[in-house]
C-alpha cells in the first residue's frame, strides 16, 4: 500500500489523532506568525493553550472573505515573501482581490490531495488527461496538472475556451480523462455533434468536474451523453485549490472530506451555530496542513450537510458530506420559498434540458431550450417539489448563451 492509499484508508482513530495534533499545531503557528490571528485571538479572548482537540474548534472566531480582502496583498501570510513560490486568486471575487500565497510545501500538499482523487478514480500513467480549466490566477488548471504530471500521464494542458480544438484534441490524442467545470461537457458534446462526431464514441472514459454546483440529474445526462463516468471534485482556492478538500468514491454517496488535512463544520448561516448532522448549512473549513496562509474556521458560503461519520462501503473512514448544493449568496428567496439554481436544474435535467437561465427580478422566470410541451410539466414539478410558481418560457435550441468556464445560470435584475 503506497502513501496515497494509506492516507485515503486512514482508520478513524488515526484520523482523530492527526486532526487534534495538527489543529493544536496550526493554532499556535498562526498565532506566532500571523498578526491578523494574533490580534483576533486577543480581541475575542481566545487562549491558544485551551485549543486541545477538534472539539475545541468552536472557541475560535470565524474567518471571512472580507478578512481576506482587507488582508490584500499578503497581510495574513505566515512566511516571509522569499518563501512564497506562487499566488492564486479566489474565483468569483469582485472588488479587492483575494490572494492566496503558496510555499513549495503548499504546492506539494495540493498535488497530494489531487493524487488521492486520481487514485480513487483509478487514473494512471496510461491515461491521456485533458485539462480544460484556465491556467492563470484562478486555480482551475494547475492542481490537475500537478497531479497528472506526477504520475507521468499524457497531459493536454489546453486550458479554457476554443471548444472546437477541445474536441479535435480529444479525437486526435485519444483523451481518456476530461477535467472541466461541471457545465462544460454538455457544451463540448454540442460542438462535437456540429463537427460530425458522436459524443458517446469519443474516447473519454472519466470526468473530474467541479467549480460549480451540479445536480444528480445533470450528472446522469453527462454520463449518458459521453458514455463516461463523472466524478464531482470539490475544492476552493482559500483551502489550496481545486480538489484539495475531498473527493467522492465510486459509490458516490457524497464527498469524502480529507479530515487529516481539513476540519469541516456545518453551521447555520445566520447564527453561525453548528447544526445537527443531516441538517443543511454553510460549510466552515479549517486548513490543518498549509504553510503560507492557513485559515481557521473559514466561512466558505458553500451549502451542504453531513451525510455520515461512519466508514463508507468503499472502506474510507473520512467523514462524508453532501455534494455542494449551492452558495449562500446564490440562494433565492421568493414569496417565503428558499431555493438554489441547482434545485431547478434537477427538475429541468430530468426532462432532458441542458441549457437554461433563471431570471430573478419582480418575479422568477425560468427560460430553457426545449419544446413548448414541457412548460406545463416543468411548472407542475417546480410547484410540487420547490413550492413556487415561476413564469416559464421555452426557447429554440442554441438561443441561450453558452459558457466555456463557469455557467452563469442565475441572473438577478
Amino acid at each position: 500500500m503506497n502513501n496515497i492509499e494509506k492516507a485515503i484508508k486512514l482508520p478513524r482513530n488515526k484520523i482523530e489523532e492527526i486532526k487534534g495534533k495538527r489543529l493544536r499545531s496550526t493554532v499556535k503557528y498562526v498565532y506566532d506568525n500571523c498578526a491578523f490571528y494574533r490580534r483576533l485571538f486577543k480581541e475575542k479572548g481566545v487562549d491558544v493553550e485551551s485549543i486541545k482537540s477538534a472539539e475545541d474548534i468552536t472557541k475560535i472566531p470565524f474567518t471571512t472573505k472580507q478578512h481576506l480582502r482587507e488582508a490584500y496583498p499578503l497581510k495574513m501570510c505566515c512566511v516571509p515573501k522569499e518563501e512564497i513560490v506562487r499566488i492564486q486568486m479566489s474565483g468569483g471575487t469582485t472588488g479587492q482581490p483575494v490572494i492566496i500565497p503558496y510555499t513549495r510545501r503548499d504546492v506539494e500538499q495540493w498535488k497530494e490531495m489531487l493524487l488521492r482523487a486520481f487514485h480513487i478514480a483509478r487514473i494512471t500513467s496510461k491515461d491521456v488527461i485533458q485539462i480544460t480549466p484556465a491556467f492563470g490566477l484562478w486555480n482551475g488548471g494547475f492542481g490537475f496538472h500537478f497531479a497528472a504530471d506526477a504520475i507521468n500521464a499524457f497531459v493536454i494542458p489546453i486550458g479554457a475556451g476554443n471548444t472546437r480544438n477541445q474536441v479535435k484534441f480529444m479525437v486526435d490524442f485519444g483523451t481518456t480523462v476530461l477535467c472541466a467545470t461541471a457545465s462544460y461537457p454538455l457544451r463540448i458534446a454540442e460542438v462535437a455533434e456540429e463537427m460530425g462526431y458522436d459524443p458517446p464514441k469519443l474516447p473519454v472514459e472519466k470526468m473530474l468536474l467541479g467549480a460549480e454546483p451540479w445536480s444528480d440529474e445533470m450528472r446522469k445526462q453527462i454520463e449518458e451523453t459521453f458514455n463516461a463516468k463523472a466524478f464531482d471534485i470539490p475544492g476552493l482556492t482559500e483551502m489550496g485549490g481545486v480538489g484539495t478538500v475531498g473527493f467522492e468514491c465510486p459509490h458516490r454517496n457524497g464527498l469524502h472530506v480529507w479530515e487529516d488535512n481539513y476540519i469541516v463544520e456545518i453551521v447555520d448561516p445566520e447564527t453561525g451555530e453548528p447544526v445537527e448532522d443531516g441538517e443543511e448549512g454553510e460549510i466552515v473549513y479549517t486548513s490543518l496542513n498549509r504553510e503560507a496562509m492557513p485559515l481557521l474556521r473559514y466561512r466558505s458560503g458553500e451549502v451542504s450537510a453531513v451525510v455520515s461519520r461512519e466508514k463508507c462501503e468503499c472502506g474510507i473512514e473520512h467523514m462524508t458530506i453532501k455534494r455542494i448544493r449551492g452558495r449562500t449568496d446564490d440562494m433565492v428567496i421568493y414569496k417565503g420559498v428558499k431555493f438554489y439554481p441547482s434545485d431547478v436544474e434537477q427538475i429541468l435535467a430530468s426532462y432532458g434540458v441542458r441549457h437554461y437561465r433563471i431570471e430573478v427580478g419582480d418575479g422568477i422566470k425560468v427560460i430553457f431550450e426545449g419544446e413548448n410541451g414541457l412548460v406545463s410539466k416543468i411548472a407542475k414539478d417546480i410547484k410540487e417539489f420547490l413550492g413556487f410558481s415561476p413564469r416559464i418560457e421555452a426557447v429554440r435550441n442554441r438561443t441561450l448563451e453558452r459558457f466555456e468556464g463557469k455557467a452563469k445560470r442565475l441572473v438577478r435584475g
